[in-house]
């Protein structure tokens, strides 16, 4: 047909006779070619009967049925080790959660059981850390659970959804024991030790009725270790929402502050002091007389004992002083009698005390006015300046009245990241964050186009809080500024310039991480760079008017002389 088509339009004659030509003349080629060419179909040859040759050599080495044979062997096999594969990925899943809080503590069961046959000794050491385990991991600590009465709650309706902390805080203290000494309540802080250590347990609403029937048919006071094994699950999350008809397994009490208890070993950072105890640690004296102390305080020093810091700040500092170097005697407060020591106190009206960023809310130090005794305001742990502190209670009462009227001037310097701007006057209110309760925040305007819901609690006003930022020097990146605030809330300094766009350089907690890391690894400085540099205020006895300064200290100054042009000073 191609022929047809490329030759041009004759007759159906001549294009037969044509096409026949074509043929005529190509068979001729191809003749010529095998003519001239006897090599070529040899090795085509040659090479085919290669290929039969090995073919047959391999038929005539191996039987069909030895193949078959290996092959439903080699199936066999290959099914046998998927299986056991199979099997074996399934045994090293990871095993739930639940099951394996179990796992960890029936492991602290034998551990307990093995060492108390190998001391001979029923009351072995109840929180030793106990060896690493065969699998490399490091194992928690040891809890003795039978040196601990543990007590049941069953979750009804009303406690659904409702967060392990809140309702452990409630359960503890309801027998709050009127002749505990300083009468200790448990916060929620000291709930999460409890949580964190696997001393709190559920029991699923599944396994309720079953630990009800075994445990009324043993008729004990304590649940047993035994059930706690068989029934109970740890909980360790403070966040963990209860679920109705499940059951809840708690220390009691008077397990938590009996010193007898294991539990007591793990609140002992957490539980008050009954007393201040004097420590030999140096302080810089502004000002001193019979009435009233005013010190410098150093970077890192909290002012009185908290959760966390109950040793090593300014009231241990002070209680040393005075009571063994001061020229002008003890005061009231600190005498070589503990019992003026402990009754003395008085609580501080006025003005919010400016709380270390790490105690803040702390229900135990606030309910025990012991722990700071004479202290009218506070600095944060990492801010340096003036600090005044009462010595006699009518120099207190009159110093607080001061703060609490407005009658202090404060005037503070910082280090801010950025150009903090023009001279303003910050009038922002300052409330605590509705998600993070250990920072506080400028509360938003409360008006509806404004308003910004956070959580799903009511809205709360937040306190009113002025401040004048005024700007002394700027170098493009850091500026240096001085504030003078007209109130005292907690962080309010650091929280105003945070919501100004130029948080204090070093602040870990409203601050900037890279800046701070630079910081850090740059001139060794974690802290905020700021410093109570003056404070004035009137005599609390005389009347008469007083300034205090002081330098901040060298780290801050290190910062603010790369700042400032040379030859200038703040």
């Amino acid at each position: 047909v191609q022929y047809f088509r490329i030759l041009p339009s004759t007759s159906y004659l001549s294009r037969i006779v044509t096409m026949a030509t074509l043929s005529i003349l190509i068979a001729v080629i191809i003749a010529s070619a095998s003519a001239f060419s006897p090599p070529l179909l040899p090795v085509a040859t040659r090479t085919i009967t290669i290929c039969d040759a090995k073919l047959n050599k391999i038929a005539s080495d191996f039987n069909l049925d030895e193949i078959l044979a290996a092959e439903k062997e080699f199936t066999n096999n290959d099914s046998d080790v998927t299986s056991s594969e199979q099997s074996k990925r399934v045994k090293s899943r990871r095993p739930r959660a639940k099951d394996k809080k179990k796992l960890k503590m029936k492991k602290q069961l034998e551990r307990q059981q093995k060492e108390k046959a190998q001391n001979g000794n029923a009351n072995a050491d109840a929180y030793a850390v106990a060896p690493e385990d065969g699998d490399g991991e490091e194992s928690d600590a040891n809890i003795d659970f039978e040196s601990i009465d543990f007590l049941t709650c069953e979750i009804t309706t009303s406690l659904d959804g409702k967060r392990i902390d809140a309702v452990l805080v409630d359960l503890l203290n309801k027998e709050q024991d009127a002749n505990t000494e300083a009468n200790i309540r448990i916060s929620r802080s000291q709930c999460g030790v409890l949580l964190s250590n696997q001393c709190v347990f559920v029991i699923s609403p599944d396994d309720a009725s079953d630990f009800l029937a075994k445990t009324n048919s043993e008729e004990a006071a304590s649940i047993s270790p035994e059930l706690i094994e068989q029934y109970c699950s740890p909980i360790e999350r403070k966040s963990h929402n209860l679920e109705a008809n499940s059951i809840l397994v708690y220390p009691s009490r008077q397990s938590l502050l009996s010193p007898s208890s294991a539990a007591m070993a793990l609140l002992s950072n957490s539980i008050p002091p009954t007393e201040i105890i004097p420590q030999n640690i140096p302080l810089d004296i502004l000002y001193e007389d019979e009435y009233m102390i005013v010190l410098n305080k150093a970077a890192g020093m909290v002012v009185h004992p908290a959760a966390g810091n109950w040793d090593n700040t300014v009231v241990n500092a002070l209680a040393h002083y005075l009571m063994n170097e001061s020229p002008y005697g003890s005061g009231e407060y600190f005498t070589k009698d503990t019992e003026n020591t402990q009754n003395s106190n008085e609580e501080v009206d006025g003005e919010e005390l400016n709380d270390d960023d790490d105690n803040m809310n702390d229900s135990v130090t606030n309910s025990i006015s012991m722990l700071r005794p004479g202290i009218v305001h506070r600095l944060d742990k990492g801010t340096t300046g003036v600090l005044v502190v009462a010595k006699t209670r009518t120099a207190l009462a009159k110093l607080s009245e001061a703060f609490a009227n407005r009658r202090v001037k404060k005037q503070y310097i910082a280090v801010a990241i950025g150009h903090t701007g023009e001279d303003q006057w910050i009038d922002k209110p300052i409330g605590r964050h509705p998600l993070h309760r250990q920072r506080m925040r400028v509360v938003p305007d409360a008006s509806p186009m404004k308003q910004i819901r956070l959580s799903a609690t009511p809205k709360k006003q937040g306190r009113p809080a002025q401040s004048y930022v005024q700007t002394l020097h700027h170098d493009g990146k850091l500026s240096i500024v001085q504030v003078q605030i007209a109130t005292g809330r907690t962080h309010q300094i650091r929280v105003h310039l945070q919501d100004h766009g130029t948080p204090i350089y070093g602040d870990d907690v409203y601050g900037f991480s890279d800046w701070n890391k630079a910081l850090s690894s740059r001139r060794g400085i974690t802290r905020p760079l700021l410093h109570a540099k003056r404070l004035e205020i009137n005599h609390p006895i005389t009347g008469e008017k007083l300034v205090f300064e002081a330098e901040p200290a060298s780290d801050m100054k290190g910062v603010m002389n790369a700042i400032l042009p040379l030859g200038e000073e703040v």
